[in-house]
């Protein structure tokens, strides 16, 4: 039996059909989540992006991230946080709150943007 994930769709596209730039940024913070953090968001029988976030959010601390790569300098380790950052900047509920692909690309270059 085929399932599919659909813990890279947004939430608003999910459950009221609502598409927009927004919905893609979405998606981008699941997949920058998964492979910073080396977890699959869609595990299981009931595959949640809900629960995932919920748990990076929980979990993923300065803390969690020395002991997840012991081997990495302290630059590697705060760029790892960063990307945490910017991946629950864009699972945000609220695609409002979410940030633009021009603010996400400046926060992966070390930029700050508004």
């Amino acid at each position: 039996m085929l399932m599919i994930c659909s813990g890279y769709i947004a939430p608003e596209y999910l459950y009221r059909g609502e598409i927009s730039t927004k919905s893609d940024i979405y998606s981008l913070g699941v997949l920058i989540l998964e492979t910073t953090t080396r977890e699959e968001n869609c595990r299981g029988n009931k595959p949640s992006a809900e629960q995932f976030i919920k748990k990076v959010r929980e979990n993923w601390t300065e803390q969690h991230i020395v002991s997840e790569y012991p081997s990495l300098k302290a630059d590697s380790l705060r760029q790892i946080k960063k990307c945490i950052e910017i991946g629950l900047q864009c699972v945000e509920t609220d695609r409002q709150r979410r940030p633009s692909i021009e603010k996400v690309i400046d926060q992966l270059n070390g930029r700050h943007s508004n």
